[in-house]
């Protein structure tokens, strides 16, 4: 029997569907869309905003914020949707604002003007379904040690709470794992100088929610994707000068160890896990006979010796501290500032791509850069 003119129409709309399902597809595969940085611009001004670029056009870049009074900073959803913006108010306080980038459409996050609150440092969960904020209330004509809070961003209303009910528990500088399960932060309390890590639901046998590792260095480590360990920066005096080493602790086994060495020939200014969780990327400079102005990008696997540093982004005329791995784990977007230039220099956006180890510049004029998501 001939297929009638129904059964025709049915076959041919049925191919069309499946044809329009592999072209999106094909399309919204993570490796075809077009890579984005995001960044403040421009830092020589009185105030910033927030711009974002293609890194293969960098020059066509997008203004994304307008504010009268700039950004302080800022974070992007993980799907790369929405930006979370710490504004400036005329106030003197600092307010959370929420864009949704596709429709230039933005909103209050957290009414923190309204509040008389300070709220900076906003980062979204690996999921993108919880912000993590710091906030400052205020008291009188300052404002008091800030604490961590969270934003639902699934409620209607974008329901927040402190991450931690108890008060007297302070601190700034907040990062999530990879897993979404841990948030690490720098304590506020200078009687009790360390990093505080949470746990959501706890991974030890002893239940623990919240451990505290003391530092005195001042700054946050970063944690690994599984939240399970953290290298962290400490202070070390050699001779009459002071440098930075990087310690690494296993939140499970309660173990501590140095990640790199205390007493070599290495001043460490920040380190980056890979998303494998067995590379690290640190910001190094030496002290001995290979000294440079400036840090330079260093790549270690967590199976070799501490001193085994493959140089990956190296060029004596900049210094290099900011970085952040793509999520796919192929490529840095870099903070960089040029030591070698003439007065009037200003901070640098790059890419490093590893699989060409080319390095380019997306923006002069530019810091606090972040990956755009895709």
């Amino acid at each position: 029997m001939k297929p009638d003119r129904l059964d025709l129409a049915v076959i041919f709309i049925s191919a069309l569907c499946l044809v329009g399902v592999g072209i999106a597809a094909f399309f919204s595969d993570p490796s075809r869309q077009p890579r984005r940085v995001a960044y403040l611009y421009p830092a020589s001004a009185a105030l910033q905003n927030v711009w974002m670029a293609d890194i293969k056009d960098p020059l066509a870049h997008q203004q994304l914020t307008d504010s009268a009074y700039g950004v302080y900073d800022f974070a992007i959803s993980p799907d790369g949707r929405w930006l979370a913006y710490a504004e400036r108010a005329d106030s003197g306080t600092v307010t959370l604002r929420l864009l949704d980038i596709p429709s230039g459409n933005a909103r209050h996050l957290v009414d923190c003007a309204a509040l008389s609150a300070y709220c900076t440092s906003p980062v979204f969960s690996p999921d993108g379904a919880m912000l993590a904020y710091q906030r400052s209330e205020s008291l009188g004509g300052r404002f008091g040690l800030s604490r961590i809070w969270l934003v639902d961003m699934a409620s209607p209303d974008y329901a927040t709470v402190p991450l931690i009910a108890d008060t007297q528990v302070v601190g700034h500088s907040a990062v999530w794992s990879a897993d979404g399960n841990t948030i690490a932060f720098y304590s506020a309390d200078s009687t009790q100088p360390g990093i505080l890590v949470y746990e959501f639901a706890p991974s030890g046998a002893d239940g623990v929610q919240l451990r505290f590792l003391p530092t005195t260095q001042g700054t946050m480590g970063v944690l690994s994707p599984d939240g399970g360990r953290i290298i962290y920066p400490e202070l070390i005096q050699r001779g009459n000068q002071f440098f930075t080493h990087l310690r690494i602790a296993d939140l499970r086994a309660k173990e501590f160890a140095n990640f790199t060495d205390p007493h070599g020939a290495g001043d460490d200014a920040a380190a980056q896990w890979h998303p494998d969780g067995e590379q690290v990327a640190l910001s190094r400079r030496y002290t001995d006979a290979r000294w440079t102005p400036g840090h330079q990008i260093y790549l270690r696997s967590l199976s070799d010796a501490p001193d085994a540093l493959l140089p990956l982004v190296y060029d004596e005329r900049y210094n290099s501290s900011y970085m952040r791995w793509h999520k796919q784990g192929d490529a840095l977007v870099l903070q960089r500032f040029p030591l070698l230039d003439a007065a009037g220099a200003q901070p640098e956006v790059w890419v490093h791509e590893l699989e060409s180890a080319q390095t380019y510049k997306i923006m002069t004029d530019a810091y606090l850069p972040v990956w755009g998501g895709g």
